[in-house]
């Protein structure tokens, strides 16, 4: 990982442990994102009875709390136990079309209904055991059923099902199981009812032991919820019990620690260990816990800041109790947050990829007066996801803060859901006035009837052309003439520089390609030429590669001039220091780097990674590039709140403006995007990606920060993070509320609410 600050106006470098996220960095002041030295560090081990209060403010960064993250959580009694009747269930199914129905509750247990005539498993194991026994508590339905299971693609055979709650066991052969991703396949037979739910029976529990399964009858059933108070010593307290390990993938923050307190009514020996993407094994605790008390530890992580690691908790007994433990951050300064301004403008650039902005690291492309601006006063995300790779699904979720499968602009020719909250209905219920400037009729024209729009324009269809000098020119006469009258404003506005066509600029393109700028390719390039590169009935070599990335390149560097007019314009009406601007766009644009061109053919970083930049009076004292992961649907929230208003609850995303006040790191946030069936998740490091054919693939983006070579077979770790947190997604991207239920890698307490407890 790299971080990296301004000192005595020079860049300075500072690399700590395990090298994640991209290699290249811009200037600015940034999070410092690697260890700290350990001399005084308040997070050594601590052996007494109660530590001191850790220095750590939950307001400042959310901690990763290992109660709240439950459903991450991977249980071994004997070996791996998949509670199946709870929402622990849901990191071992990757199933687009979920075949999981209702828990219900019969006769004292409870079990999940299977809807369908097959499920499938996805697992990760470690190690050979040899031959094991499938143990599958369940109820049979009321009628003659059966189960079957597949293993890898070998058969293990079925087992007759009670009428009642009952116990099936299926021999697993010697070498059946593989070290690393698993898949298990589930056969039921007949259709029946159980707790007034249809199905093919429903499913308490999965459990594999090592050997013939002996005593597994007679064996007590596993609790669905790994969460309960224990009471040791007379002190009661929620903890983890009921298994011999608990093993969660997680991506260990900078500056954190382990914090917990271990306890058992007779002495045990306990170990915590961090598994590494690379395989080695660290130990943070070996020993034995005391009978009948709690003993309180906190252990420093510095040595595996920003890695992605299986944290496993384990003992040699069910008993033993492993209370409140979470993954913290050091406190950290956190700035005042600033008075809310009077004003704000939404820029959204057509097709601009972040790797054309010298925020975004080195790069030919000249943007001087957005990056001036950036270091002056703004705060911009490094790793912003673009909602989707098409104009009409992105625009919806910038401009709701929800995903396109919840705003319901989820295609070319959908539309977006009725009474679905924009940031014009919420600033404009405020009373504020709200303005759209663009030239994108397919991207925004279906929302401009939904959107609360004092006036709404486009000038490529009032006879001023596609360029951003008239846009930025009538943007500046709205926001003259509202604040003349006294009125807050609001502009969104849609730039069409850097989609199709890409246009010649002199003195602009030709800095990128001095020429000649023959045809085909010649001094603009449409959209049916992008379709012919792609197809191959445009063939290209250097030179016309030259010509082309020299356009899309001038494109960028042209918008730069538009925006400098609009900060030269604010600056005269004197409106500059009372006004925020908010600089993304929709998606990237592709350069044949996966053999496309042009956008809305998947999710790779050409199209994913987009810019999200806050220039605000009053964020920053200077530039600061936020090491952070964020998305569209986060931009909403974070705009509304800058102008002082509360973002409505249905909102998904949620304002980042602590990320930005906080003068320190973060914790890890994964995101989702989505494009019709396919979607992806990106974490700092990793990319996974499911296509539409449900194929996946993932990337290693410290060592391959274009996304070349899937490593999905080399780096089953990584893998099986990615998975975990895409069955949760999957089964809850429509409820999710990141203000209440946390980030997908990072669970809260409202997640837990949405869910309920779990069933005995």
């Amino acid at each position: 990982m790299t971080a990296h600050k301004i000192a005595n106006g020079i860049l300075v470098f500072a690399v700590a442990a395990a090298g994640c996220g991209d290699k290249s960095v811009p200037k600015g002041k940034a999070h410092e994102s690697g260890a700290p030295s350990s001399a005084g560090d308040p997070r050594a081990e601590t052996a007494g009875e109660t530590p001191a209060k850790p220095k750590v403010a939950l307001a400042d960064a959310p901690d990763i709390d290992l109660l709240d993250n439950r459903t991450l959580l991977h249980l071994r009694r004997g070996d791996l136990v998949v509670p199946v009747a709870s929402e622990g269930l849901r990191k071992y199914v990757n199933e687009y079309r979920d075949p999981w129905g209702e828990v219900v509750s019969e006769g004292g247990k409870s079990g999940r209904v299977l809807g369908a005539r097959a499920a499938e498993l996805r697992f990760g194991w470690h190690g050979d055991p040899g031959a094991a026994t499938l143990v599958i508590r369940l109820h049979g339905g009321g009628s003659k059923q059966t189960i079957g299971a597949v293993l890898n693609g070998k058969t293990l055979g079925s087992a007759k099902v009670s009428d009642d709650w009952a116990v099936a066991t299926l021999a697993i052969p010697d070498g059946s199981l593989t070290d690393g991703e698993n898949v298990l396949s589930l056969r039921p037979g007949s259709r029946g009812s159980v707790g007034g739910e249809a199905g093919y029976g429903a499913i308490h529990s999965i459990e594999i032991v090592p050997g013939d399964g002996a005593g597994a009858d007679s064996a007590a059933w596993p609790a669905l919820d790994p969460v309960a108070p224990a009471a040791i010593g007379g002190d009661t307290r929620d903890a983890l019990t009921g298994f011999r390990s608990y093993a969660m993938y997680v991506e260990i923050p900078a500056t954190g620690w382990l914090d917990l307190a271990i306890g058992a009514p007779a002495a045990q020996h306990v170990s915590i260990t961090a598994t590494t993407v690379d395989g080695k094994v660290h130990g943070l605790l070996d020993g034995q816990v005391a009978a009948g008390t709690w003993k309180s530890h906190r252990i420093s992580l510095a040595d595996l800041a920003g890695e992605l690691v299986r944290l496993e908790l384990a003992s040699d007994s069910e008993t033993v109790a492993w209370a409140a433990p979470r993954i913290a951050l050091e406190r950290a300064t956190v700035r005042e947050k600033p008075t809310p301004v009077r004003h704000s403008i939404l820029v959204v650039v057509d097709a601009l990829r972040s790797d054309r902005l010298a925020l975004y690291g080195d790069t030919r492309v000249e943007t001087p007066r957005i990056t001036a601006e950036g270091r002056a006063r703004g705060a911009w995300f490094l790793h912003n996801q673009a909602a989707s790779p098409s104009s009409p699904p992105s625009h919806g979720s910038i401009q709701t803060g929800m995903t396109p499968r919840v705003h319901g602009v989820v295609g070319d020719k959908a539309q977006l859901a009725p009474g679905t909250p924009m940031i014009s209905t919420v600033l404009g219920d405020a009373g504020i006035a709200t303005a759209y400037y663009g030239n994108n009729a397919f991207g925004m024209g279906r929302l401009e009837k939904p959107g609360n729009w004092t006036e709404y324009h486009q000038p490529g269809r009032e006879g001023l052309g596609i360029d951003c000098a008239p846009l930025i020119e009538a943007m500046l006469g709205f926001s003259k003439a509202q604040a003349d009258e006294g009125n807050r404003f609001f502009i969104s506005s849609l730039p069409y520089e850097t989609h199709v066509p890409y246009r010649f600029h002199e003195g602009i393109t030709d800095k990128y390609f001095a020429g000649p700028y023959d045809k085909p390719i010649g001094k603009e390039v449409n959209g049916g030429m992008l379709g012919q590169i792609t197809g191959g009935s445009l063939k290209m070599d250097e030179t016309r590669w030259k010509q082309l990335k020299a356009l899309y390149d001038g494109e960028a560097t042209y918008m730069d001039g538009c925006f400098g007019a609009l900060l030269d314009g604010l600056a005269e009406q004197k409106r500059i220091d009372d006004t925020a601007i908010v600089l993304t766009s929709d998606h990237g644009e592709g350069m044949y780097e996966h053999g496309r061109m042009g956008h809305a053919f998947g999710h790779y970083a050409e199209l994913g990674n987009v810019p999200f930049a806050i220039f605000s009076p009053g964020l920053v004292a200077e530039g600061m590039a936020l090491d952070v992961v964020a998305s569209h649907i986060d931009i909403a929230p974070t705009l509304i709140d800058l102008m002082g208003v509360d973002p409505p609850p249905e909102m998904q995303g949620e304002s980042l403006l602590p990320i930005a006040l906080r003068d320190g790191p973060w914790t890890p946030r994964v995101v989702s995007l989505e494009y019709g069936r396919s979607y992806a998740l990106r974490a700092r490091q990793w990319k996974y990606i499911v296509d539409y054919s449900g194929n996946e693939s993932l990337y290693d983006l410290a060592d391959d920060p274009t996304e070349q070579t899937d490593v999905k077979d080399s780096a089953p770790l990584a893998l099986r993070y990615m998975r975990d947190l895409a069955g949760v997604y999957l089964a809850h991207r429509v409820s999710w509320r990141t203000r209440t239920f946390g980030t997908l890698n990072n669970h809260r307490e409202g997640f837990l609410a949405h869910t309920g407890k779990a069933p005995k």
